[in-house]
């Protein structure tokens, strides 16, 4: 065996087995492809139109029951002001620290 068609052989191998599932989509695709020509051969292109029986009377549900009330949350307003108070931070003791005890 000469060392070119050696390295054909080994090249067409990684080929095949670089792609398994190729092989395994266009075998089942073709199926799924033949099964759905099947069905399109074997059933009816269209259901018969559907006639309501008079003696039956139209079922219809109807409830008293009223939603909530509808919110509207107006986003065009501004923001209020933030207060000229100054913010008081609790102190918390520090890992290691006595807390004061007045």
């Amino acid at each position: 065996m000469s060392r070119r068609s050696a390295m054909f052989t080994r090249a067409s191998l990684s080929t095949d087995s670089a792609l398994p599932l190729r092989g395994y989509f266009l075998s089942v695709g073709g199926a799924l492809v033949c099964l759905l020509l099947l069905a399109s051969w074997m059933l009816p292109s269209q259901l018969p139109p559907h006639e309501p029986d008079p003696a039956r009377p139209t079922i219809r549900i109807h409830s008293d029951a009223k939603p909530p009330a509808r919110v509207v949350i107006d986003t065009n307003q501004s923001l209020p002001a933030p207060s000229g108070k100054d913010i008081v931070v609790a102190h918390s003791p520090v890992a290691g620290e006595q807390p004061d005890r007045d």
